[in-house]
């Protein structure tokens, strides 16, 4: 094994099992959705969902390693963490805690800047924060249009992966949202064909949609 491919691995480990480690602790600090409809969110780290977000968040980690290049790692390191954890939640409940949004989107300003100084530049950093712009307006728009066709807490996802995505470049951006919105709508087709009408978890569409673009980058 390579040193590169160690780091890698070590990584990878590193991110899945942090992540594992902090969803019950977090989830337990979160205050509980108004609505009593959803399953609280300090009922939802179960062994199971635990060991589902550990994974995941690895191999989110995976692909970003191994696709993109190491200025814009902390962006899709937090993307891997919070971004998945996120996801995961909205999942399983069809909310998005507030709270760990506003977190989320702290450690992403961190780590834009932290991109930059690992081999970036200050247009990494700008793009970084159109990105962000871009997507959650873009999303605000269709939110708007939609009349709350989905909810709110997709406007508020939304930033994190554009700003993760225009790290890389404008195409990719551009790919994450397209790929995004194919996924979300190759869901909902599922749900109507096997008549599971109402709102569904969008999150968990868009990010998937993100690691599918960083995947068109992978070597080779």
């Amino acid at each position: 094994m390579t040193p590169a491919q160690l780091l890698v691995c070590t990584v990878v480990l590193v991110t899945g099992l942090g992540t594992a480690l902090a969803t019950g602790p977090l989830l337990r600090w979160l205050p509980e959705p108004a609505d009593p409809d959803p399953p609280g969110y300090a009922r939802l780290p179960t062994p199971r969902f635990v060991l589902g977000v550990g994974l995941t968040s690895g191999l989110a980690a995976a692909v970003a390693w191994t696709a993109l290049p190491l200025p814009v790692q902390p962006l899709w390191t937090v993307l891997a963490t919070g971004g998945v954890l996120l996801a995961a939640v909205d999942l399983a409940t069809t909310w998005l805690p507030l709270r760990l949004v506003h977190i989320t989107w702290a450690a992403m300003a961190v780590a834009a800047l932290a991109g930059a100084s690992l081999g970036g530049s200050w247009e990494q950093l700008g793009r970084s924060a159109v990105g962000a712009a871009v997507a959650g307006g873009l999303y605000l728009g269709v939110w708007t249009v939609s009349r709350g066709g989905f909810g709110f807490g997709d406007v508020r996802y939304a930033p994190l992966l554009g700003a993760a995505a225009a790290a890389v470049g404008w195409p990719l951006l551009l790919l994450a949202l397209l790929a995004g919105t194919l996924v979300g709508g190759v869901v909902g087709v599922v749900r109507l064909v096997r008549r599971r009408g109402g709102s569904f978890a969008y999150a968990p569409s868009m990010l998937v949609g993100a690691y599918l673009a960083a995947l068109s980058r992978w070597p080779g």
